[in-house]
């Protein structure tokens, strides 16, 4: 092919060339066509489609009439729609006949060739067509001789089948509406067969003689996927078509329809109470209770006839109030409700005159008008009429039959459209064509002739210089294009050319014996020369590398942004210098300082790259071994504040001027002192390290760390969208440190509190922003841990009365200002108060009471806790003590925190209680320890080996606030817990909240399976009372029982217990016990 072109003159070369362009357009154009075409084609195609679909949607229409015709007339038992029916035969059976007659769906089964699985699926459910057809005649014998079987699954299976075979018909186009169009279409579709079947099951509902109110369910089920399918479909239709679709929805047939179905429901509910009140009456019942009561005179039958008279009088006058009752539905009703009294009065007449009821015998007439009614009142003939119900259900379908004709024209009309859109476009294509193609060969003809008139004059002048080198020749330059560029270098080239002979003598002596490396590469950096210095430095001869990239050097110590600059910083200026790491010959890695010059041509060109480079091995080592002492922590090998500060600074100084925002995240790990203790440094150490491990791996590029102590980090993170990124990255920070760390067989659990504040918002120097999200930090560690807080203003304040707090609690624990109220739990079976929990309470001398919510975090974090906790365990206990003096042998719940069980003055919690009980004279068993389920995830074999020895020593371990933290059943399996307390956020709302109800229940269910003892805290309702206690949960605490009291005032409850006898009736306890 080139040996080819060699041959061929400059002129015929640029032909050739331009004649590419016009054979690319040509097969372009011609491309162009054949998808047209094709397209034509495809639209042709889809004309067929519809044809075939309209078809199917009659034989579907007049199907779905068949099946709810046969339903009326089997459940008639062929006393209804005989005529009907036949008739349905003879139009369905035109249907079938049309579609098999239709040539367009032959057409439709070849244009699916090119989709072999759906051509095979398409021809296998049109060559079973004659089987389905004989199967429905065969059907139809069975439906004739009252012998259906399963005949209407058979019709809703053979409809899903036509409406699955429209759905794979598909439409050849690449227009979107067009799918939607069809998808709406078979939405449609669905729709129209729910709401036949909903009219086959009605119809056959009320053909029969009497309503059957367990057919009735099935109807709901389908009246409910109706409107679930109405629904979607509309929220996936276009709007034209959605607006069609609320126009049936709003329709007058819509609504009749839901009247008969409202009425049809209020009939069936009217049955299904009948039987209620039947079973109320019977064995079991009223009359079964009645009749033991006279043969053994026992109260409890008593008692259980006047509680099933009770539900009788309810449940009939919840039927009396419904509406539309007719008069003989009332009158039965009358009578069932005299015969209740009658049997009501004569037991209470004996049992207040202390003689025998009536026997049976004397109400024998009164009970056989109650139980014919309750008959007549369970076997009802339908309110409605079959043939009204039929003809108005019918009329809502026809409604949706309509529409999905629509679509279906609608779909045709869209391919006329696109036939004839496609035909304009094949004509304006073919002469937009030939147009082009005549215009781009006289401007290529006009380009070439003038290109090779000025090369012929460049070559011509070129060839006379090749001749004699010593030739002074300025080339004549017309115009300002590229030739003429080339016309101006050579000038320039012959003009220079003796002053590069001197410049060359020159750079040959510094060359050779310079002390720095020298390299010099060619245009596309290849190495072509070096000096001895640069073999000396790095141990290449020139014979090794040359013709080499100088990457043959490279360290892979620089990143290729490293290697973009300095090629950017040589393509802007020919110039880059600084420091850069290569590798020796020897495979030794070390720092050089570099500068690189690029040489340009007299055309401005660049031909040469030259590189100058020492060795700075030494000087840098010393230089980096100082400054990673003075910038980084030795622990974690993170940034130290000093590093930190630098970086700020420089992130601050670039947000100013690009006017953006630095986030910067003060990180403080939670319960680190607690894990110190615990385990000690050596493991405080190795979490600070996993903890930075771990922080670092969810860090942007652009972010920044440091250490700057104890257990406290900080983030730098330049913002560009700034509540969003630094949102993110702070969940990513918090949920990092949640999970699990191991030190060595020991698994720990960690979390941090983070606070947030930015850059210029929040502070416009390092000093203040840190300042400021260490307040959010702080505020986020008040807010429960684990989480983070933006910095507002309001912190400081928030901080300073967080402060003052602090000190006037160091101050009240010193002078004693607490003192502790207790809380009755009381035994939902007996009525009794079989326990109290003990609360603190804090009363300052001039803020008065302080909220424990208040200060108990700060008594946590502070370890004020220790003696705090210890004061009031020894506190409760002489109390306890005075109480079991009286005669009052109560037990008691004292509440426990994590940071009580680690240590309390040296000594472990359990020798503390052991020290208590032993000092007060307590037995073991009238105390409880309430701890959280914060306390079972801290350190798990730490806290079981705890709380199992407190259990040992006979005390009752109770799990406060359940359900509010991690709730896992696993750790009420491993630790020794005796009793779940329910916490009051899920009672509060149990009673007019299904999922807060669910909840407890599933509580109480958990806690029962565990065979563990029930406490629901803060009861406040009688509504709340009768809930749990219908739950079978043991024991109640909250104000409706009593508020915390002192402990004089705990003892005057306990002589009169007013609020605990207002709610449980003793007497009716004890008859049931």
């Amino acid at each position: 092919m080139l040996s080819l072109l060699s041959h061929l003159s400059l002129k015929q070369k640029l032909f050739l060339i331009a004649s590419l362009p016009m054979l690319i357009l040509v097969v372009f154009a011609g491309l162009h066509s054949v998808s047209l075409y094709q397209q034509y084609q495809d639209a042709s195609a889809n004309s067929f489609t519809t044809q075939v679909t309209l078809d199917i949607e009659n034989i579907l229409f007049e199907l779905q009439k068949e099946r709810g015709l046969s339903a009326g007339y089997l459940s008639s038992q062929g006393k209804q729609f005989s005529s009907e029916l036949q008739q349905q035969w003879l139009a369905t059976d035109l249907a079938l006949q049309s579609l098999l007659q239709n040539k367009a769906l032959q057409r439709v089964l070849d244009t699916t060739k090119d989709d072999r699985e759906l051509y095979h699926l398409l021809q296998t459910r049109f060559s079973r067509s004659s089987d389905e057809h004989q199967q429905l005649l065969k059907m139809r014998q069975q439906v004739i001789k009252l012998n259906g079987g399963d005949y209407f699954n058979y019709y809703s299976q053979l409809n899903q089948k036509l409406i699955s075979f429209i759905s794979q018909l598909r439409f050849k186009s690449d227009d979107s509406y067009l799918e939607m169009i069809q998808a709406d279409l078979v939405n449609i579709l669905k729709a129209q067969e729910l709401a036949g079947q909903e009219r086959g099951l009605v119809n056959q509902l009320l053909s029969a003689p009497t309503l059957n109110a367990d057919s009735y369910e099935a109807i709901d089920n389908i009246t409910h996927r109706l409107e679930n399918t109405v629904e979607n479909a509309s929220v996936a239709m276009t709007n034209e078509n959605r607006s069609k679709l609320n126009q049936i929805i709003e329709s007058p047939e819509q609504r009749q329809v839901g009247v008969l179905l409202q009425q049809l429901k209020q009939q069936v509910e009217l049955i299904e109470q009948a039987h209620k009140l039947s079973e109320l009456m019977g064995y079991k019942g009223l009359t079964y209770d009645y009749n033991r009561y006279l043969m053994t005179a026992m109260p409890q039958y008593q008692l259980n006839f006047e509680q099933h008279h009770f539900e009788l009088n309810m449940a009939l006058e919840n039927v009396a109030r419904r509406d539309n009752l007719t008069s003989q539905q009332s009158a039965l009703i009358a009578t069932i409700k005299r015969t209740t009294d009658t049997y009501y009065q004569h037991l209470l007449q004996a049992s207040k005159n202390l003689q025998q009821p009536a026997p049976m015998s004397s109400l024998a007439e009164q009970y056989a008008d109650m139980q014919q009614a309750l008959q007549q009142l369970q076997h009802q003939a339908p309110l409605i009429s079959s043939k009204q119900w039929w003809a108005t259900a019918s009329d809502r379908i026809s409604l949706l039959h309509q529409m999905n004709i629509q679509l279906t024209h609608k779909i045709a009309r869209q391919s006329d459209v696109q036939k004839q859109l496609i035909v304009s476009s094949l004509y304006i294509s073919f002469l937009s064509g030939v147009l082009v193609f005549y215009m781009v060969f006289i401007l290529g003809k006009y380009i070439a002739n003038s290109l090779i008139s000025s090369i012929t004059t460049i070559v011509n002048d070129v060839e006379e210089m090749a001749k004699d080198p010593n030739l002074q020749l300025n080339i004549e330059i017309k115009g300002n294009d590229e030739l003429t560029q080339i016309s101006t270098a050579l000038n320039q080239m012959l003009s220079e050319r003796m002053l590069a002979r001197t410049s060359l003598q020159q750079a040959s002596a510094v060359f050779e014996h310079s002390s720095e490396g020298i390299m010099v590469t060619n245009a596309d950096n290849r190495i072509e020369l070096v000096n001895p210095a640069f073999t000396k430095i790095t141990g290449y001869t020139l014979e090794e590398v040359k013709g080499q990239k100088p990457s043959v050097l490279s360290s892979n110590h620089h990143q290729p942004e490293f290697y973009s600059q300095l090629w950017h910083s040589i393509t802007t200026t020919n110039h880059w210098e600084g420091e850069i790491w290569n590798k020796r010959k020897d495979g030794n890695v070390y720092p050089e300082y570099l500068s690189i010059t690029a040489v340009e041509n007299a055309q401005g060109q660049i031909s040469q790259y030259i590189g100058l480079f020492l060795d700075v091995s030494n000087h840098k080592q010393y230089e980096q071994d100082l400054w990673y002492k003075s910038n980084y922590d030795s622990l974690t090998k993170l940034p130290n504040r000093h590093q930190f500060s630098s970086r700020l600074q420089h992130a601050i100084d670039g947000a100013s001027q690009t006017n953006s925002q630095v986030a910067v995240f003060f990180i403080d790990l939670d319960r680190f002192k607690f894990i110190n203790e615990l385990h000690g440094h050596a493991a405080g150490n190795e979490i600070l390290k996993q903890s930075a491990t771990r922080l670092e791996s969810v860090l942007g590029p652009e972010d920044s760390i440091a250490r700057f102590g104890g257990d406290e980090f900080v983030i730098i993170s330049p913002q560009h969208n700034a509540i969003e990124t630094a949102e993110q990255l702070a969940h990513k920070l918090v949920d990092v440190l949640v999970q699990p760390l191991k030190l060595d067989a020991i698994e720990s659990n960690i979390s941090a509190s983070v606070g947030i504040a930015f850059y210029p918002e929040d502070g416009q120097d390092i000093e203040m922003l840190l300042r400021n999200s260490e307040t959010a930090m702080y505020q986020a560690k008040r807010d429960g841990r684990a989480h983070f807080q933006y910095f507002s203003p309001e912190m400081n304040v928030e901080m300073l009365e967080r402060m003052q707090l602090e000190q006037r609690l160091r101050k009240a624990v010193k002078k004693s200002e607490f003192y502790l109220e207790y809380q009755p739990v009381v035994d939902m079976t007996h009525g009794t108060v079989s326990s109290v929990e003990a609360l603190i309470r804090w009363r300052d001398p001039e803020f008065g009471i302080i909220s424990p919510a208040l200060f108990i975090p700060i008594a946590e974090e502070t370890g004020l806790i220790e003696p705090l906790g210890e004061w009031v365990l020894n506190q409760a206990l002489a109390d306890l003590s005075s109480w079991h003096a009286q005669g009052h042998m109560l037990k008691i719940a004292i509440n426990v925190s994590g940071r009580q069980c680690i240590n309390s003055n040296g000594l472990s919690f359990y020798q503390v209680l052991e020290e208590a009980l032993l000092r007060h004279k307590i037995a073991a068993h009238y105390v409880h320890i309430e701890i959280t389920e914060s306390l079972l995830i801290e350190d798990k074999p730490y806290s079981l080996e705890i709380l199992q020895s407190i259990r040992n020593l006979g005390v009752d371990i109770y799990l406060d606030d359940f359900g509010t933290g991690y709730s896992a059943l696993s750790y009420l399996n491993q630790f020794p817990i005796s009793v779940i307390k329910i916490d009051k956020s899920f009672i509060d709302n149990a009673t007019v909240s299904q999922s807060d109800a669910k909840l407890v229940k599933a509580i109480v269910m958990m806690g029962q399976s565990l065979e563990m003892t029930l406490v629901a805290e803060g009861i406040e309702t009688e509504e709340q009372w009768d809930f749990l206690q219908s739950l079978g949960c043991n024991y109640a605490q909250g104000y409706l029982m009593s508020k915390p009291l002192s402990s004089e005032n705990l003892l005057t409850f306990l002589e009169n217990e007013t609020a605990i006898n207002r709610i449980i009736d003793r007497k009716a306890l004890a008859s049931v016990n």
